[in-house]
């Protein structure tokens, strides 16, 4: 059965094309996948997910949708491996400079609708915050949180 993917859903999707551009265009063509990668990859490649909702904490009549975007980086071992780890942090930390500016080039709804022509934009909010860029030195890859408000559907009274 075929249905209408949800705002959410599409937001994702959104951030998934427009970032996967977005690293296409500084020479790190990776492919980003729907739902969280956990621990060391044998690629480079990137994910986006839903994490959750909560109700605005200054307006129950809103909410707050929190998102993560995670860039794995190949895992290198510390000792043997084909790349020194001095310069695997080194590429962690281009590839958090590069994962900013991506969202940075995506942060309002005119640019993101514009990196993804394909998904349409009905019910979008205007922009979302980045809310956290970190390194993950252990497991090699960067991880952005987004949140984005939206009327929320599960409010009171309606």
């Amino acid at each position: 059965m075929a249905f209408e993917s949800g705002i959410r859903t599409r937001y994702r999707q959104a951030l998934q094309v427009a970032l996967a551009a977005h690293f296409a265009s500084v020479e790190l063509p990776i492919e980003f996948v729907a739902g969280e990668l956990v621990g060391r990859q044998e690629v480079d490649v990137g994910c986006a997910w839903l994490d959750n909702k909560t109700p605005h904490r200054l307006d129950g009549n809103n909410e707050e949708s929190f998102f993560g975007v995670r860039v794995c980086r190949t895992f290198a071992q510390d000792q043997g491996g084909a790349e020194p780890r001095a310069s695997q942090s080194e590429k962690l930390e281009w590839t958090f400079e590069a994962l900013e500016d991506g969202l940075l080039a995506v942060i309002n709804k005119p640019l993101l609708a514009a990196a993804a022509p394909l998904i349409s934009p009905a019910g979008w909010p205007d922009y979302f915050i980045v809310t956290l860029v970190a390194i993950n030195h252990p497991d090699q890859h960067v991880t952005a949180s987004l949140s984005a408000q939206l009327r929320n559907r599960t409010r009171k009274g309606g």
